[in-house]
């Protein structure tokens, strides 16, 4: 089966946000920091306001818990912005040939092809860690850190089927 696509720079960036999402150690990162940099302030705040300040202790709580809720609440949306900084920064400086552009995706028995303009990559069946599908697209893993990327706008149902459940 042959199925063409488009890789298009934004495939890649949500290609970033996925992965970043599903890595364990990425979402260890993300745990740490979305609850130790609001309680690291919090402390702090709280410490100004009664030492610093010699102010009642319950005012200074209630305005340091406040300011956990609210970091807690926005770090989500602060993390993504930044995720999305620094890749299309990357894409801004390196070289990105192969990278994006029409596609074809050539299945077989015990092998799929990828070939664009100036790369072609052949995987075994066998060699595949893991395919995950999304709203938006659908990862082939062959290994941690490398996938095909297959984004799902132009395939028909029967493509999207098919890619995704090669192994």
């Amino acid at each position: 089966m042959i199925i063409n696509y488009e890789v298009n720079e934004e495939d890649f960036i949500q290609f970033n946000l996925h992965y970043i999402i599903d890595s364990p150690a990425q979402r260890k990162t993300y745990w740490f920091l979305r609850l130790l940099i609001p309680l690291m302030f919090s402390v702090l705040i709280y410490f100004i306001g009664t030492v610093l300040f010699s102010q009642p202790a319950i005012y200074w709580m209630i305005i340091a818990t406040g300011f956990f809720g609210l970091g807690v609440l926005y770090f989500p949306d602060q993390y993504r912005k930044v995720i999305l900084k620094q890749t299309r920064k990357m894409l801004s400086k390196g070289k990105k040939d192969g990278l994006f552009g029409e596609k074809t995706l050539t299945i077989s028995e015990d092998a799929v092809t990828v070939t664009g303009d100036k790369a072609q990559e052949e995987l075994k069946l066998k060699d595949i860690k893991r395919i995950e599908q999304y709203d938006d697209m659908i990862l082939i893993y062959d290994s941690s850190r490398s996938a095909v990327i297959v984004p799902t706008r132009e395939l028909s149902w029967d493509e999207v089927k098919i890619v995704a459940t090669l192994k």
